[in-house]
């Protein structure tokens, strides 16, 4: 299987990490960069259908248009009005969500965590405070190059919550491979996560439902207690201080080539 990798996306650590995993264990991997990247296609010589995504959204739009397997697991679920029913909103951190149009007035009452409902990066979902955000939103409206961010784009509103700690999941055929935390309170800590309450949390949830083959699954505590915070596509995710090698490994499952 070929690993096909989008150069100056990822953190440059993160990025060296898989160059140097992928060097260290000899697997077939190619780097692509943006300009790279054709709506119909890809410009890059590559010799196989069996071809596995490190990269941006735009990259899975490719893989998909190629043919190519596995390729790229974005699909239609990643998307918080799909997983969160699945779920039960009673374990999603931002459950409380109100669904709503980007350009529709929200009422801040308080300050509001907002994000896109989809899996699409077209902004990173944050806590706003009222003129923060609307100053987001006419700025954003009236932004010619802002292509994918149109005024009936989904978001979700919700009340801030104190978070403890942030893990992120990778999930493989149904399994939890391997996990790092991101975020110990307010403060980046990366590191292994071997918390038997969120491993067995994060298990739990994907015996429930799948949205992907394979997908992330970020977890969080609030009150000791763990919530998931979203999904992403395994193949469009940043890197953190997971088990890389298990990851790559995990993956291998989708070598047809063997």
């Amino acid at each position: 299987m070929l690993f096909l990798i989008q150069e100056n996306l990822f953190k440059e650590d993160h990025y060296t990490m898989l160059i140097e995993l992928m060097e260290r264990y000899k697997f077939d991997y190619k780097i692509v960069n943006t300009n790279q990247l054709e709506d119909n296609g890809i410009n890059i010589d590559i010799n196989t259908t069996n071809v596995f995504c490190f990269g941006s959204i735009k990259m899975a739009h490719v893989a998909t248009k190629n043919n190519w397997y596995p390729a790229s697991f974005m699909n239609d679920n990643h998307d918080y009005e799909v997983y969160s029913k699945e779920f039960g909103l009673e374990n999603m951190l931002n459950g409380d969500s109100i669904i709503c149009n980007f350009s529709d007035k929200i009422n801040f009452d308080t300050d509001k965590f907002i994000r896109p409902c989809k899996d699409t990066k077209v902004f990173t979902g944050k806590v706003y405070n009222k003129y923060d955000w609307e100053d987001f939103v006419e700025d954003q409206l009236h932004n010619n190059n802002r292509k994918h961010l149109k005024s009936d784009t989904k978001i979700q509103v919700s009340t801030p919550k104190l978070i403890q700690q942030e893990i992120r999941c990778w999930i493989v055929k149904g399994k939890v491979v391997t996990t790092s935390y991101y975020k110990l309170g307010s403060i980046m800590y990366m590191g292994e996560c071997l918390d038997e309450l969120v491993l067995n949390f994060a298990q739990e949830m994907v015996n429930k439902y799948q949205p992907a083959d394979s997908f992330v699954l970020d977890v969080c505590l609030v009150d000791n207690k763990p919530f998931i915070v979203e999904i992403n596509c395994i193949n469009c995710s940043g890197f953190y201080r997971q088990d890389l090698s298990k990851l790559i490994n995990a993956l291998l499952v989708y070598d047809i080539e063997k």
